[in-house]
Order: structure tokens, then C-alpha cells, then sequence
């Protein structure tokens, strides 16, 4: 597989006037690239951190079982409304994977709830409580894929998406590396692919990192 992409940031399905402000969503494209790659015609693939269904409407479209975890109900329930098998999707805390109902699976493709170092809301909440700091957030994280490598078969691999954050008026935060450090603890780290947006993205940078993982 290349090692660096060159994609449009566009997406197929428009989201509702009420989430528009708040769309930052990986493209379509870029999960079928992945699951081309990495699964097969009947595997199962899940999404902790939903969003707004992405991986998983691909997974159905691409004839993949998918599953997909939500903490916010008013996007779960959208995604729920624009899926063939809505019964896969749970509105739940994906910080407790182990006490939700998620079969095993092939793979596991997410973007995680951002953090930078001087934010100070739970990301794990969708940002409505405080959290404990940036330390407390990827300690968490590297809770949530210890779970999931739990459910995930020996032979999966796990592709999370995630940008480094440079703000104008704050400290750089080096978040794709650091979770690629904190989540290599509990798996392998295969490298990373770089996702370059040729009609921009966001965070300060006009690229993202493809984080690879396998089980084992």
C-alpha cells in the first residue's frame, strides 16, 4: 500500500443544516482505500468514535458488517436514520467498551475526539464535561484500544486517522504522534500513511496521519 495519498476533502452525503458547523469528518474515499486493503466481502469492522457514520455507511455500501459505538445521542440517532442495519450502532461510552454488546471483528477504522494540551473539556464526553488534561486524555485512549484489542482477531489490523493541532494561539500539540506513542503500547505499530487534503483541511495543517496497528 502507498504510503502517502492524495485526496479531495469531499464527501458524497451532505449532513443535516444542525451539524454543519461541526463536520469533521474523514471522506468516504479514504475508508475505501482502507477497507480494500486490509478486510474482505463479510468481515466485521467497527468504529469506536462514530460520528456521523462514516466508516460504517462504507462498510455497508462495500458489503462489510459494520458496528460503531456513539456517546452523543443526537448524532447516534442520526446515524441510525441513514443506515441499512441501524440495530448496529450503540449510544454508549466507548471508555467501557468491555461492558457493551460488540461481536469480535476483522478491523477497527476511526478519527478519535481531538484534544490539544490546552484544552480543558472531556473529548470522551463529546465535550461536555472538564476533563482531567492532555496526559489523563491518552492514557484514556490507550484504554480504549486496550479493550479493543480484546475484540479484535489475531490477524486485524486497526487504522486510526488523526492530525497534529497548530493553533495561532496555543502551543503546538503533536497529537498524531503521541497517540501513535501511547496506543503502541497495547498494539503493534505497523507506521503511518499521510493523507494529503489537496483542497485543504483543518487544524493548521493541510494533511493528516493514517496510524496503522496490528493485533499481536
Amino acid at each position: 500500500m502507498k504510503t502517502f495519498l492524495t485526496l479531495k476533502n469531499e464527501h458524497t452525503r451532505q449532513l443535516p443544516e444542525e451539524f454543519r458547523n461541526e463536520d469533521v469528518r474523514y471522506t468516504e474515499e479514504l475508508v475505501e482505500i482502507f477497507l480494500r486493503e486490509f478486510t474482505s466481502r463479510g468481515d466485521t469492522i467497527f468504529d469506536p468514535f462514530t460520528g456521523f457514520g462514516t466508516t460504517l455507511l462504507v462498510a455497508e455500501k462495500m458489503e462489510r458488517v459494520g458496528y460503531g459505538v456513539e456517546f452523543d445521542e443526537k448524532r447516534w440517532r442520526y446515524v441510525q436514520s441513514i443506515l441499512r442495519n441501524p440495530e448496529r450502532v450503540l449510544n454508549g461510552d466507548s471508555t467501557k467498551l468491555n461492558s457493551l454488546s460488540i461481536p469480535n471483528f476483522d478491523f477497527s477504522m476511526t478519527s478519535p475526539p481531538y484534544m490539544g494540551k490546552h484544552h480543558k473539556e472531556n473529548p470522551f464526553t463529546a465535550y461536555s464535561t472538564e476533563g482531567n488534561g492532555y496526559d489523563a486524555y491518552l492514557e484514556t485512549l490507550k484504554s480504549v484500544y486496550r479493550q479493543i484489542s480484546e475484540k479484535l482477531k489475531p490477524s486485524g489490523y486497526i487504522v486510526i486517522e488523526v492530525s497534529n493541532l497548530k493553533h495561532e494561539d496555543a502551543p503546538l500539540t503533536a497529537l498524531a504522534w503521541d497517540v501513535a506513542s501511547a496506543v503502541s503500547e497495547v498494539l503493534h505499530f505497523e507506521g503511518e500513511i499521510i493523507a494529503n487534503w489537496i483542497n485543504g483541511s483543518s487544524y493548521g495543517y493541510n494533511h493528516s496521519y493514517c496510524l496503522v496497528f496490528r493485533n499481536g
